[in-house]
């Protein structure tokens, strides 16, 4: 399990990277900034549940993809109140909000696969560790794709 979880948050970690778009338009430039900005955040918080992971700290890691859930969530609050002006725009925020709502499910798997690790039940945090690996696949080519649409 805490090589896949490992191997989880690098992936999150590489799409948040290369979701930061270099460039907007004026009409989307708060929708760019929001995002690049919940990007790094959350970035940050994959690594650390990455690092709890390798360390093999469970309950850190069950409380870090606790905190990595609610930035998720907040993310997604954050991003629904921007306005893009563009079509553009619009195809990019719910994108990104997709994006955001599968990391709130990574977040969600990867605690309970913390907790089931606690118990010592390797195979169901294995199948939680593997659950969040597709959820965060899908949310980092949301991301990425999100990012492209705002150059």
């Amino acid at each position: 399990m805490t090589a896949a979880t490992t191997r989880l948050a690098c992936l999150v970690i590489l799409g948040l990277v290369l979701a930061l778009p270099p460039v907007a338009g004026a009409g989307n430039a708060p929708l760019k900034r929001a995002l690049a900005a919940w990007s790094h955040r959350i970035g940050a918080d994959a690594r650390a549940i990455g690092l709890s992971a390798t360390r093999r700290h469970p309950r850190r890691m069950t409380l870090r993809a606790n905190h990595f859930r609610l930035d998720a969530l907040r993310a997604r609050r954050a991003l629904g109140v921007q306005r893009p002006s563009t079509a553009r725009g619009r195809r990019a925020k719910a994108l990104a909000l997709a994006a955001f709502r599968n990391y709130a499910i990574v977040g969600r798997e990867w605690a309970l696969s913390g907790r089931a690790r606690l118990r010592h039940l390797r195979a169901l945090a294995t199948r939680h560790a593997s659950i969040a690996k597709r959820y965060a696949t899908k949310g980092n080519r949301q991301l990425v794709a999100a990012a492209r649409l705002l150059r």
